[in-house]
This record gives structure tokens, C-alpha cells and sequence, in this order.
């Protein structure tokens, strides 16, 4: 049997020198990692993740580098292309975003200014406000979606006044899965901060149903951080789902769950 889990968080570079990461540890799925190397069943793990997190002390283990969303989405696809992949454990804390340009305040003025000169404002003398009102908009949020960028590969100077990093939307990773791996076992992870039991459920269950998993394990924020304390909640297809407390307690209801539920796959 071959798993593949992912684990820890990703980073998306500003510059040479700054980046954005997510606070994933990597504790959890190493925890989860070690519980399936336990079983004679697993033969090896693929463990993905980036340079800080947490490995899994089992020599089943073959760690894989992936610091951010494209290098994770690059190594997950090449795993199971090449490798018959039994179950997907996808705890990594993916980041929403990564950085399309750095950009500053005023390169973003000159931009708008010199898009209106012969655009929207050409409407406002006519007194069509309405047209000339959705084109200041329109150039505005152009301005800044495609502003010039100051970053050149290097380290971005520390003269500047002020900085504008522009972000767009990484692919979904988790709704990837399904389509690398059509016969596998899947666990997905979804994070809240804050938020009732009922909204946890409601959101993490969407989440399994969107993405064609066979579990879900929902968390919140402000749990995770507790050793002990840690709550998750495993969601099954039926909505039906297991309170776990602790990390220790997550990592082995998921092992189990998951060698239980392959074993059945392959009867």
C-alpha cells in the first residue's frame, strides 16, 4: 500500500528575501505518517512538504520538497502519475494566494491617470456618469491587477515609501486530488477560526462533497495550537463524523480510518 500526505504549509515569495507562509508545523501529519507506517500493509509513504516542517520518524518515509502552491501541485501530480497511490492524506495548509506583482502607490496613480485621460473621463464631459463611472472602475482595478512591478528576481529596496503587493488565486490542490488519484482514499483538511461546532461541520462537509473526498477532517484555529487540546472532527460521505481530542487521538483515528476503508477498496 503507498499513502501520499502532504503536510506543514506553503510559502509564496514577494522577493529574493520576503515571502507570505501559512503557520502549518508539519506535527500532525508526521504524527499520521508514523501511525500508517506502523501497519504492515504500508509499504511507503510519500511525505510532501517544504524545509520547516516536522518529518515523520519512519524509514517508510520518502520526503519530497515543496515550498509553494506550483511545486506542491508539480510534486503531487508526478507522485501519482508514476506510483500507484492507495490513499491521500492532504493536511498541508495551502496558501489562497501567491504574489503576481509588488508594485508601490504611485506606479499605480500613473497607471489610472494615464488609462482616464482617453477612457472614462472622455465620458464624464459627455455627462454619461453611469458609463464613465463603471470605466473608472474597471481602470482602476486593471491598474492595479497589472501594475508595473518593481521586483526584478532580487531583494526589493528598502528606500521605497511604501509597498503594494498584488496577490491573485492559487489552483485548489484538494480539487485536483480525485483526478490524480481516481481509485484512492482521500482525506482533506479544512481549517475556521472561530466558528460554531454546526458551521464547522456544514463548511467541512461542503468541502468533501465538492472535491470528491472520502473524509474530511475539520479543525478550528483556535485548537490547533494545543497539543492536547486539539480538536478535530472526521466527516465521513454521510455527514456522520468522530470527535477527536489531541494529536496523538487525530493522527490514529485517521490511520485507522484510512487502512480500514483501503482494505475494503481492495476487497
Amino acid at each position: 500500500m503507498n499513502i501520499l500526505i502532504t503536510a506543514g504549509g506553503t510559502t509564496e515569495k514577494i522577493d529574493a528575501v520576503r515571502s507570505i507562509s501559512n503557520t502549518g508545523t508539519g506535527r500532525l501529519g508526521a504524527l499520521i505518517a508514523e501511525r500508517l507506517a506502523a501497519s504492515p500493509d504500508v509499504e511507503r509513504i510519500f511525505y510532501v512538504c517544504n524545509e520547516r516542517p516536522v518529518k515523520p520518524d519512519t524509514s517508510k518515509a520518502a520526503v519530497l520538497r515543496a515550498n509553494d502552491t506550483q511545486e506542491l501541485e508539480a510534486a503531487v501530480s508526478q507522485v501519482c502519475k508514476n506510483n500507484k497511490i492507495d490513499a491521500i492524506v492532504h493536511s498541508m495548509a495551502v496558501s489562497d494566494y501567491r504574489t503576481r506583482t509588488v508594485t508601490t502607490s504611485r506606479l499605480i496613480g500613473i497607471r489610472i491617470a494615464d488609462r482616464l485621460v482617453d477612457g472614462a473621463l472622455g465620458d464624464l464631459r459627455t455627462g454619461d456618469q453611469k458609463t464613465a463611472f463603471d470605466g473608472i472602475a474597471t481602470v482602476a482595478a486593471d491598474a492595479v491587477f497589472n501594475a508595473p512591478s518593481i521586483a526584478a528576481g532580487g531583494k526589493i529596496s528598502s528606500d521605497k515609501d511604501d509597498l503594494v503587493v498584488v496577490m491573485e488565486k492559487t489552483p485548489k490542490i484538494i480539487a485536483q486530488l480525485r483526478g490524480f488519484a481516481p481509485e484512492a482514499v482521500i482525506v482533506g483538511f479544512k481549517l475556521l477560526s472561530g466558528v460554531s461546532e454546526d458551521v464547522l461541520i456544514d463548511t467541512a462537509y461542503a468541502l468533501l462533497q465538492k472535491n470528491a473526498c472520502d473524509y474530511v477532517l475539520a479543525n478550528d484555529m483556535n485548537t490547533v495550537g494545543k497539543s492536547e487540546g486539539h480538536t478535530g472532527y472526521l466527516i465521513d460521505r454521510e455527514k456522520r463524523y468522530t470527535v477527536c481530542i489531541g494529536k496523538a487521538n487525530i493522527a490514529e483515528k485517521i490511520a485507522q480510518t484510512v487502512l480500514q476503508k483501503t482494505k475494503k477498496s481492495v476487497e
